[in-house]
């Protein structure tokens, strides 16, 4: 079959290769990838900037598809069913993070696409306590961006406090800090999403999936909007979903005295952060970082329930050997979410 492999650390390394098959062992299954999305963090492992990989693998992290087989002792799974897979290969199982529930911070922790082979393939092996079957109502490319909204979910609901009727303010339109934006909805917040010109796509986006206010840094003063929105008061919660010095200041300046900043974004070098006024009103700063079992339920629920809308966020679908104009894309800022399908077999 053919793979999208990073065969070495460093910038570029890149290409396609015929790899074996995988085959399940004990515990685990096999997936038939039907559609798998480039994440900001493939990208940023294709140049050498991402602080945590392994290769020579597989890339690709989120995908959906079908139980193509099954390994000894796998049960409540069947060959054929529809399903989404957390990319926790495995963990230790015995550290402190892992005992109380919070695998995705154990160091041991296998990571698909990151640690060991991805899904930029026809099959995927992986546990079996790993998968999640789509009902119904829920498609595969929907299914397929499961992973970011657990990302989502994690960080706002289980890492940080979200109480109907806040104000979220969410810089960066990107498919994370959309995803936050419809989570924060799904709870009764209020939310105000802010981005560059370039974004321009991405907030009209926003804007159909029901923010409050959309906002051109540009052209409008963020500041001024969150204070009209909060009769001068600020956001309850900022989350800083770029990645950048300047959507961690404007989170900071723009978030309320006692509030609340999730740090979701990964600059990939240090940022400066003014912390006399972090100290001075009081934020609570937050990191996240991936997603555990709890996160998944949360987000197939929401998708289940009709409450958020990933397919919404595909714009583009290419095949597996155009995955250089896909990669592209996603460092121009075009489009927002592209899917990557296999190569026949």
């Amino acid at each position: 079959m053919k793979a999208l492999v990073k065969s070495a650390r460093g910038a570029g390394h890149m290409s396609i290769r015929e790899v074996d098959e995988p085959a399940p062992g004990p515990g685990q299954v096999r997936v038939r990838v039907k559609w798998t999305g480039i994440c900001g963090t493939d990208v940023h492992i294709a140049s050498g900037a991402f602080f945590h990989y392994f290769p020579p693998l597989i890339l690709g992290h989120e995908f959906s598809g079908e139980i193509d087989a099954l390994g000894e002792g796998v049960e409540g799974i069947s060959v054929g069913d529809r399903v989404t897979a957390e990319p926790t290969k495995s963990s230790c199982g015995s550290c402190p993070h892992c005992a109380g529930g919070n695998y995705n911070r154990c160091d041991e922790r296998d990571i698909a696409g990151v640690v060991s082979d991805g899904a930029f393939t026809n099959y995927v092996v992986t546990r079996a306590e790993s998968i999640h079957r789509l009902p119904d109502s829920v498609s595969l490319k929907a299914g397929a961006l499961m992973e970011p909204l657990a990302v989502c979910v994690h960080g706002l609901t289980e890492q940080c406090r979200l109480t109907e009727g806040d104000t979220v303010l969410v810089v960066g339109p990107g498919s994370i800090g959309l995803g936050c934006a419809q989570v924060a909805m799904a709870h009764g917040a209020r939310v105000i999403i802010a981005g560059l010109p370039r974004d321009a796509d991405r907030l009209a986006m926003a804007g159909r999936l029901g923010v409050f206010r959309a906002v051109n840094v540009e052209e409008e003063d963020l500041g001024a909007i969150v204070r009209e929105a909060t009769g001068g008061w600020g956001a309850d919660l900022a989350v800083e979903a770029v990645g950048g010095a300047a959507a961690v200041r404007s989170c900071i300046e723009n978030v309320r005295k006692g509030g609340q900043m999730l740090q979701v974004g990964l600059p990939g070098r240090p940022a400066e952060v003014n912390l006399d006024l972090l100290a001075w009103k009081e934020i609570r700063l937050t990191g996240t970082f991936g997603q555990k079992n709890s996160a998944w339920r949360t987000a197939l629920r929401l998708l289940e329930e009709g409450r958020v809308d990933t397919e919404a966020m595909v714009t583009d679908i290419l095949p597996l050997e155009r995955w250089q104009e896909g990669f592209g894309m996603m460092e121009r800022g075009e489009g927002l979410k592209i899917l990557l399908e296999p190569s026949p077999l």
